[in-house]
């Protein structure tokens, strides 16, 4: 489970002397100071956008990767560990796209159906 801070320990981590000013000008203008701020101490509920991203990067010299990793974290959606809640069937993307569909559609009818029960016990 992550702790939330992955992209606060990404940017504490490589930010060196500079202040948020500093990293902001070194990140092109973007983010702005007061962004790296929230980015640095605050938890995150959802992505940034895709210049924040690239600004990020550029300002603590790392790869876009490793930010999005860090966000995608964050927000509860690790990369690079086997998702625990996907089901693999092996050569069913050998069947027909007919039946492809068909299996898609009755796993989101299950899950739906699974939700629905979750909601009411």
């Amino acid at each position: 489970m992550s702790s939330g801070k992955n992209l606060q320990i990404l940017i504490n981590n490589n930010r060196g002397t500079r202040n948020n000013v500093e990293l902001s000008r070194d990140g092109g203008g973007n983010p702005k100071p007061s962004r790296l701020q929230q980015l640095a101490t605050k938890p995150l509920t959802g992505f940034p956008e895709a210049e924040t991203i690239r600004g990020l990067a550029r300002a603590l010299n790392v790869t876009y990767s490793s930010v999005i990793s860090a966000i995608a974290a964050d927000v509860g959606l690790p990369m690079g560990l086997p998702d625990q809640s996907a089901l693999v069937l092996a050569g069913a993307g050998e069947l027909p796209s007919s039946s492809q569909e068909l299996l898609l559609n009755m796993s989101r009818e299950l899950q739906r159906l699974a939700g629905a029960t979750q909601q009411v016990n």
